[in-house]
């Protein structure tokens, strides 16, 4: 019984350990515009975090953890250049978050007049 009740307890501690991670600090949506595209995460990523092919990746409506978007600013994996504390404080960074977080769905190609008179399905 014992094992039972520190096998929960490990998973609840964990648990919890996870949520954190997950949730990221309070954002300001204006302010996170105003330093994406201010700071130049627009040139590679695009208006609104649309992404580009050739540049950078979507980061609209991303479903990464504050924390791992945070650790990527911080230490990317490509070639995007560091964006360390001191150049980009953890409330910025929490701001653009919520920024990307907040932006509105693609539209389905069939609501895109202009590619539906080019044939795309």
């Amino acid at each position: 019984m014992f094992k039972t009740i520190s096998s929960l307890a490990a998973f609840a501690l964990f648990s919890g350990a996870a949520l954190a991670q997950d949730a990221a600090p309070a954002g300001d949506i204006k302010n996170g515009e105003k330093h994406f595209l201010s700071d130049g995460c627009y040139q590679c990523h695009g208006v609104g975090g649309n992404g580009a092919a050739l540049t950078g990746p979507k980061l609209s409506r991303t479903a990464l953890p504050f924390e791992a978007f945070l650790n990527q600013l911080r230490k990317p994996a490509a070639e995007m250049a560091p964006y360390e504390a001191a150049i980009m404080p953890e409330k910025t960074a929490a701001d653009i978050y919520a920024y990307l977080k907040a932006q509105p769905a693609s539209p389905a190609a069939k609501d895109l007049p202009l590619l539906m008179g080019m044939g795309v399905k």
